[in-house]
């Protein structure tokens, strides 16, 4: 039996109240099944919009969360970044400060070098200048922000200090290299000058230079320093040197010869024992000898005699 759903038709009959006529619509068979069919996907399309509309109400919830955490990091980042920038200000600021503190303690070894430089024979080192004494933190004022361009400004003049600077320490270095050696030169000098004296004692019995002769009471020259000193008194040398000879005759009595630099030499007289040999290299202030009075004296001194180039000289500009 074949169905004919095509030609099939649906009479529609609308009944008004009383006073109207009875009104019929005849539609085909499919209608209803099409229009249940739109109604179906309405609501799958309103299913899906509403759906869609969830969806991206979510999204938009995690795009606010996530911008709002961005924002949050972004405004850290900032804070951040400011006081760094505040903080490398403030370590510009303490480095113009540390190289002014620089430039003047380099003038002040400037002029410690000159007081080094005067140094004529003294052991004593002048001090430094007043300035290096200590730092005064006494600080007040108005607090006023540092602007970029005054920041700039310090930095460029910080760079240029510290490169006059840089030039100033490599002239300073090699000044001060100069001005060691000169005094390590100055130091060997004294070592080897005569500049003590011989024994503790500072009485003198007689002087360089013409005097009465304490045997014949005649006029005579007397070419060194008789310095009394109980027996046995220690006798040092005044010099670095060689021991040149040693020796006893029956006026110089037992008797030390020196050699130092520059031709010059130091004798020691009358002494009551000999504590080195010939060719001994001795230094300032070694024990030589004992204090005595043999030879040609008269008590217990030491006959001390300073020699340039083989003739007696006053001992007295050597006595310090």
């Amino acid at each position: 039996m074949k169905l004919g759903w095509g030609s099939k038709k649906f009479t529609l009959v609308i009944i008004p109240d009383a006073n109207r006529s009875v009104r019929q619509f005849e539609m085909l068979h499919s209608i209803p099944y099409l229009a249940v069919a739109a109604v179906c996907i309405l609501m799958l399309m309103t299913l899906a919009l509403l759906f869609f509309q969830g969806r991206t109400a979510v999204i938009a919830d995690q795009l606010k969360v996530r911008m709002d955490s961005q924002e949050l990091v972004y405004n850290h980042t900032v804070e951040d970044k400011n006081e760094t920038i505040e903080q490398l200000q403030n370590e510009v600021i303490k480095l113009s400060q540390q190289t002014t503190d620089m430039k003047a303690r380099i003038d002040d070894i400037r002029k410690m070098e000159d007081e080094v430089r005067s140094i004529t024979g003294s052991a004593k080192i002048a001090a430094a200048a007043e300035g290096t004494n200590g730092v005064d933190s006494a600080m007040g004022g108005i607090s006023l922000p540092a602007t970029n361009n005054e920041v700039k400004d310090l930095l460029s003049q910080t760079k240029t200090q510290l490169g006059d600077m840089n030039q100033e320490l490599a002239a300073l270095q090699q000044s001060i290299t100069d001005t060691k050696y000169k005094a390590l030169a100055i130091k060997e000098q004294l070592r080897v000058t005569p500049n003590i004296w011989p024994v503790d004692s500072r009485r003198i019995t007689s002087n360089f230079g013409l005097r009465q002769d304490p045997f014949t009471r005649r006029p005579s020259f007397h070419s060194g320093y008789d310095i009394a000193a109980p027996a046995n008194s220690e006798v040092s040398v005044t010099a670095d040197g060689t021991v040149r000879t040693t020796g006893s005759d029956s006026e110089r009595g037992n008797y030390i010869v020196v050699d130092h630099t520059n031709g010059l030499q130091t004798m020691y007289m009358h002494l009551n024992k000999i504590l080195v040999q010939k060719k001994d290299s001795v230094q300032k202030g070694q024990l030589i000898g004992l204090v005595g009075s043999t030879g040609r004296s008269t008590g217990y001194h030491l006959h001390y005699e300073v020699l340039q180039n083989g003739v007696s000289i006053d001992p007295l500009p050597y006595l310090k």
